[in-house]
């Protein structure tokens, strides 16, 4: 069976670049393109997932929508309007890639093969903005450490297996698999997991991982 990709499409677009553009390159790169403006049908063996971003209250429809989601796939935003602030909580939350309604199609062809091949496809100042971040955590935690004597961080046997198979590209229902737990159990080791290093999301809590326990997780 050849691999799937599915066009999430919004109700109202605002362009057609989804059915003209976006669909015809990834048939060039051997995929089969499903379509449908109800993520419910998303099928299993789904390779990559592009959602298309409504401009109104983009976040939170796009939370709606992943909440709905039963399928293990990577996932792409496109036709994003210059939204700088959902691009960057796009990728701390784990999206592969965003493309926008400024996009031409050998931008968009490019950014296809990138992520056929398991990379990422932001622009420069996403990456940089996310990579600023994860280093300002680093420098705080550095500044907290030489602050004095302070409480180690006491993660359990479960917590840090999970992040050990999470540093590896795991996502959660990879995780459950291994582990033979739910996916919501190993969200709630998680969370548990973020409170204790006072991380906010897993990029800040695999670079804890990678500096306090980095034996632990390989």
């Amino acid at each position: 069976m050849s691999s799937s990709a599915f066009l999430l499409l919004d109700k109202n677009p605002i362009n057609t670049i989804g059915i003209n553009v976006l669909q015809p390159l990834l048939k060039t790169q051997g995929l089969e393109v499903i379509t449908s403006t109800n993520i419910e049908d998303v099928p299993e063996g789904t390779r990559i997932l592009f959602i298309e971003t409504s401009p109104k209250d983009a976040w939170n429809t796009l939370k709606e929508q992943l909440s709905r989601l039963q399928v293990n796939c990577d996932i792409v935003l496109f036709n994003l309007d210059e939204n700088p602030e959902l691009a960057n909580r796009a990728l701390l939350s784990g999206i592969r890639g965003v493309f926008y309604t400024t996009d031409n199609a050998d931008v968009l062809m490019k950014g296809i093969r990138l992520l056929m091949e398991n990379q990422l496809w932001y622009r420069r100042e996403i990456m940089c903005n996310a990579l600023n971040r994860m280093l300002q955590f680093n420098k705080d935690a550095l500044h907290k450490l030489t602050e004095g004597d302070i409480e180690p961080v006491k993660l359990t046997k479960r917590e840090k297996a999970i992040i050990s198979l999470m540093s590896k590209g795991a996502k959660n229902k990879e995780i459950a698999e291994d582990l033979n737990i739910s996916p919501h159990t190993v969200k709630t080791h998680l969370y548990s997991a973020f409170r204790k290093t006072k991380c906010r999301n897993r990029i800040e809590l695999l670079s804890w991982a990678q500096q306090n326990i980095p034996d632990e997780i390989r």
